[in-house]
């Protein structure tokens, strides 16, 4: 299986690019209150105003490629960027159990359970549609690395 990464859902990042939008459209009308004051202010202005250009720089660029959350390889998995996700990095032989379960949001969210009661948890709202696609993809990759194979179609 070839190394795949999931990444935060469309939605959220436009959440996070509208945010990001409203931050740089008050440092604008700040940049323009100082440069029409003149003077030492206008050299903030400036500053102001280079720091909004970035601010939006990123923004799209971060609107393009949304953060990477998990990363799954043949050997094992690694999360990016979830606080409070519990263990970031684990190899397959760890792994005992794949669940999801409600969250105090109302959402759910997936359980990668490993040895001695460690856990990995992931909210899937993070994930979008491609929620249960992760969910299959982790299952699959867990079969697959300890040797299981799907059954052949009975006849």
């Amino acid at each position: 299986m070839r190394p795949t990464t999931y990444r935060l859902t469309l939605t959220l990042a436009l959440r996070l690019f509208g945010i990001r939008m409203m931050v740089a459209a008050f440092g604008a009308v700040l940049s323009a209150i100082l440069l029409t004051i003149g003077g030492d202010a206008a050299v903030w202005g400036v500053v102001v105003a280079v720091l909004v250009a970035l601010l939006v720089i990123v923004s799209a660029i971060a609107l393009r490629w949304p953060p990477r959350l998990i990363s799954l390889t043949t050997t094992g998995y690694q999360v990016h960027r979830v606080r409070g996700a519990g263990v970031r990095h684990a190899v397959w032989g760890q792994v005992e159990r794949v669940d999801d379960k409600p969250s105090l949001d109302g959402g759910a969210v997936l359980v990668i359970g490993l040895e001695e009661g460690r856990t990995t948890e992931l909210p899937m709202a993070l994930f979008g549609p491609d929620g249960l696609k992760l969910q299959r993809d982790i299952r699959g990759r867990l079969d697959a690395s300890h040797g299981y194979r799907p059954l052949p179609p009975s006849e």
